[in-house]
């Protein structure tokens, strides 16, 4: 009987994201600001150590206590990242086993603005600072936009990255230049024996820009990539296969396309976006509480603004449907990645790609909540309808708890209810409670008391 929850709400800012609650679908979710204030969030990380780990486009890496959200910076290579438009500090990724590798890849461009180069560096963990960058591949062609950037570690303890076509559409068909593909290495920067070309870095070829890489757990990796004008997509990535770009946008269409679609084995999308979406991060989530994200793909949108779930077919080789959530609720989303406790945390980038207002520029959190009710958890002592609540709420108890109380708390610990209960049914006025989540404590004849959270 003396189980606690003590949950609520604030009032809602576009600017700094403070706490409140929204509905997703019909589950309440809980929002709140993890950091603010960042110089374009690429890449977020839930780390092994609990802190969520980014790098920052102007060449910084930070780790983000979530809790107390506070930020420490741990490698500053401002003076050495090339940052203009969408280039900069952009991919990162850590070693599997960072408890005895502790070992922090990351992809940026360098140079100056009549060549701008792109390379993927090492760099240890010490305890405190990311420490002696080894270079692992360099003097990629890089761009203003289109850098690819996105990064991940195979389960073979190969590394795996996407590099854009760097506004040259001459280099994705040509296999012996390193733009416009999937690369695969190994961890020392040396090329894996199994890769499709003997000695040659590319795992695949034909790519415009692509910006999510997922590791699914029925063993496929996808991935997300820019389109031109049109046809956005989404992709089972395979080995040695050709992806099309320019010659092929989105599907093999009648004409030419399905001619060069035919003769160089092209791979085509599961999806294509057109109007074009601009599709960044991907990752696989599971929680029973949020039924329209479970067993799905979740997508981070930046033109468009909002997160795509996708639920594949059986065999993971079709999307069967296909929802949009958060349209427009937090600008441009960059980067997604879970937490521990189901937790979704997401990298927003401001209103538009050349957004600089740092206020914009912030990692949010999402929880889902369980809003069963009290009717479900102490059914043979209490009921409370319907929740969540309206502009009434109702409470009926058994007789053992009368003459107790009834108190309503917000997040802060303020009351903002109380009631005596005087009979077996008691229904309080709630029309002017804000939206939100509080605490419903009823204090039992024993001294002892029942809290469970209500949401209005």
């Amino acid at each position: 009987m003396k189980n606690l929850f003590v949950v609520g709400i604030c009032f809602f800012s576009f600017q700094t994201f403070s706490q409140t609650t929204i509905t997703v679908g019909t589950t309440t979710v809980e929002v709140d600001t993890i950091f603010t204030g960042l110089d374009i969030p690429w890449e977020i990380i839930y780390g092994p150590d609990g802190f969520i780990w980014t790098t920052e486009r102007k060449g910084v890496v930070s780790r983000i206590d979530p809790i107390n959200q506070t930020k420490t910076v741990i490698l500053d290579i401002v003076s050495t990242v090339y940052q203009n438009s969408e280039s900069g500090l952009l991919g990162m990724v850590m070693h599997p086993d960072f408890a005895t590798t502790p070992e922090v890849f990351l992809v940026y461009t360098y140079g100056s603005f009549s060549t701008i180069l792109e390379k993927v560096v090492k760099y240890t963990y010490d305890g405190t600072n990311l420490v002696n960058e080894v270079v692992l591949i360099d003097s990629i062609i890089g761009n203003t936009t289109h850098n690819g950037a996105r990064i991940a570690i195979l389960p073979d303890n190969t590394l795996l990255f996407s590099t854009g076509d760097a506004q040259n559409t001459a280099l994705p068909q040509d296999v012996n230049e390193l733009n416009g593909k999937m690369l695969r290495i190994n961890l020392d920067g040396t090329i894996p024996l199994d890769n499709p070309i003997a000695g040659n870095p590319v795992y695949s070829f034909g790519h415009r820009n692509v910006q999510g890489i997922l590791q699914h757990p029925n063993g496929k990796i996808y991935v997300s990539e820019h389109g031109a004008s049109t046809d956005d997509e989404f992709q089972i990535l395979e080995i040695g296969r050709n992806y099309g770009w320019p010659n092929v946008e989105g599907f093999c269409d009648p004409g030419g396309e399905e001619t060069f679609c035919n003769a160089n084995n092209v791979m085509e999308p599961l999806v294509a976006w057109t109007p074009t979406n601009a599709p960044s991060d991907l990752v696989y989530y599971e929680n029973p509480l949020f039924p329209e994200f479970d067993g799905r793909i979740l997508m981070a949108v930046l033109k468009d603004k909002r997160i795509i779930a996708m639920e594949l077919n059986g065999n993971g080789t079709a999307i069967v449907d296909e929802d949009h959530y958060l349209i427009n609720e937090f600008g441009r989303l960059r980067d997604i990645c879970v937490g521990p406790s189901n937790e979704i945390y997401i990298a927003t980038n401001g209103s538009s790609w050349s957004n600089t207002n740092p206020n914009t520029h912030s990692i949010i959190v999402l929880k889902a909540l369980d809003v069963t009710g009290i009717a479900q958890l102490n059914q043979d002592l209490v009921q409370v309808y319907p929740n969540p609540i309206q502009d009434n709420l109702t409470i009926e108890i058994v007789e053992q708890l009368l003459h107790g109380e009834i108190v309503v708390f917000d997040m802060t610990g303020r009351v903002v209810l109380e009631e005596v209960l005087t009979d077996l049914s008691l229904t309080l006025t709630t029309k002017d409670l804000p939206k939100g989540i509080y605490e419903l404590k009823i204090t039992t004849t024993d001294g002892g008391f029942i809290s469970r959270k209500i949401v209005r």
